[in-house]
């Protein structure tokens, strides 16, 4: 069944906040290799949209419910994880932050 199985998942840019075009490719870069290792022998897609969705086709039933759910489970893991986003330069560096915390008392 997995064969007629067929996910398009549509990223809105609003979902991440304000990503650069880079943490956007790397978001949806990400999200085609978790679902491909998920569902192997399913067609998969990642596009653009104004809105966040998932179009699921093939399953019925409790089965496209289970894949929705997972689908929801696995946008959330990479959202999460934030191995798309750019590294932040530290302006500071963590050793003068916490110098300046700990040396002023207010």
């Amino acid at each position: 069944m997995a064969n007629d199985l067929s996910i398009t998942y549509y990223v809105s840019q609003d979902m991440l906040g304000v990503p650069s075009d880079d943490e956007l490719e790397r978001f949806k870069d990400l999200l085609l290799d978790a679902l491909q290792d998920e569902w192997p022998d399913a067609q998969i897609s990642i596009e653009d949209d104004e809105d966040e969705r998932a179009v699921i086709d093939g399953p019925r039933g409790q089965f496209l419910q289970d894949v929705e759910d997972r689908v929801n489970d696995v946008v959330d893991e990479i959202l999460e994880g934030g191995a798309w986003r750019d590294e932040e330069e530290d302006l500071f560096g963590d050793d003068e932050e916490s110098e300046l915390d700990e040396g002023e008392d207010f």
